[in-house]
């Protein structure tokens, strides 16, 4: 028992430490970005930057959640994790195949692609790397380490590449080769380290354990990929209505909202395997510590609330600095409305989690698409009559309503808020 107190402790301080760096590292080429490239040049970063999140999410494929808990309880039996190794990658490559196929033809529709060729390779090369990390596997065997010294060397040379290359605001090349070097680089590495942990040789994946992984996943990937649909999209749905100054101003609220709600992935990220376990042996105990989590995560991100409704002004300010002399008081505006939607943001994607391992991967698809379905309406709406501000509400209509659809999901199963 000790030692499994002891190996969970330290795979908290590295997943936690890992979340840490996604975190921190956005927030460091954030304010830098957006005072060289301007609010406008950055809105159009942030565009191509959500479209290659889309593909990211494809070539994932939910294996995060899937490949995890595969490989977890496949811990001792090598055999076993090489043929999930196999039946993964050979699905992220069939489905990075498809991304890049997908990419090519982008610039037949889009302007700005057919003059820009080159963004298609380096976000070819973005996801070569998210294709070759193997973040799944090392989670599954709770040996993290090695990934966060990775991922930590890997960005820290996206930022220094960032640094030196993006010096003016139609850099947007040279940022997108920063941060594809840096990913690239990344995936490299741990392939090795995967390969030299396990003593991996090239077989021909098992076809029938390949679609079964498939199938097993399509679920989790269903509602993971139709998220974005009630958050990210937003951003392509205002610019039809509004400016590129609009725009940029709430992509600068946007990110720091994003930020801001990433902090509760360090527990989702962490206790994800240990609930599991959890879930199996005792649901009262179970329960009881979600029920802690939850109080947990509640009166932090209360306090996260407040401040980034009281400090926005001075947040927008300390990352976005003269800027060029545009106006940022209508992003300060945009956020501190965000404000209200922190609070609700991080039940989102625990709650979530909470349903896939009470098996409930069909209902999550179903609150997820409600959630998408209002949100198109509302926020063309929205967008349409009151631009920005319209679309900053619909952020927080939204996550209210998909933080409530999950939670009363999930209740519903194990009445974890009964009287």
């Amino acid at each position: 028992m000790l030692h499994n107190n002891k190996k969970l402790f330290v795979n908290f301080i590295s997943l936690g430490f890992q979340q840490g760096i996604a975190i921190v590292f956005p927030l460091l080429i954030f304010p830098y970005l957006l005072r060289v490239l301007g609010i406008s040049g950055f809105g159009v970063f942030s565009l191509m930057q959500t479209g290659i999140m889309y593909f990211d999410l494809l070539i994932a494929f939910g294996f995060g959640l899937t490949a995890t808990q595969r490989i977890a309880n496949a811990v001792n039996d090598i055999d076993l994790q090489k043929k999930i190794i196999a039946a993964v990658y050979s699905v992220k490559l069939f489905l990075f195949t498809v991304s890049l196929i997908a990419l090519l033809l982008c610039t037949f529709f889009i302007t700005y692609l057919q003059h820009n060729i080159m963004l298609i390779l380096l976000a070819a090369a973005y996801l070569l790397g998210n294709l070759l990390f193997p973040d799944w596997y090392f989670r599954g065997i709770q040996q993290m380490k090695s990934c966060t010294l990775v991922t930590l060397i890997s960005k820290l040379i996206s930022l220094f590449l960032i640094i030196v290359l993006v010096k003016q605001p139609n850099d947007i090349n040279n940022t997108f080769f920063a941060l594809a070097a840096g990913n690239l680089l990344a995936g490299i590495i741990g392939f090795i380290l995967l390969r030299n942990k396990i003593k991996l040789s090239y077989k021909i994946p098992d076809k029938e354990f390949a679609k079964e992984i498939f199938k097993e996943s399509n679920y989790v990937f269903t509602s993971i990929i139709l998220a974005p649909f009630y958050s990210s999209v937003n951003i392509f749905i205002l610019q039809i209505f509004s400016n590129p100054l609009v725009v940029g101003s709430y992509s600068v609220a946007q990110k720091i909202f994003s930020a801001a709600s990433m902090l509760s992935s360090v527990v989702n990220n962490t206790f994800f395997p240990y609930l599991s376990a959890l879930y199996a042996s005792s649901t009262d105990a179970y329960k009881k510590m979600v029920q802690k989590l939850v109080k947990i995560i509640a009166s932090s991100f209360l306090l996260f609330a407040l401040l980034q409704f009281f400090l926005a002004e001075y947040i927008i300010q300390l990352l976005a600095g003269k800027n060029n002399g545009e106006d940022i008081s209508y992003a300060v505006t945009l956020l501190r409305i965000m404000s209200f939607a922190l609070f609700f943001s991080p039940f989102v994607s625990f709650f979530f989690q909470q349903m896939i391992l009470q098996g409930q991967q069909k209902q999550s698809i179903k609150n997820i698409t409600i959630a998408v379905i209002v949100n198109i309406i509302s926020a063309c709406a929205l967008g349409y009559w009151y631009g920005g501000i319209g679309m900053a509400v619909n952020v927080c209509l939204i996550v209210v309503l998909i933080c409530f659809l999950n939670a009363y999901s999930v209740n519903k199963k194990t009445t974890l808020f009964a009287a």
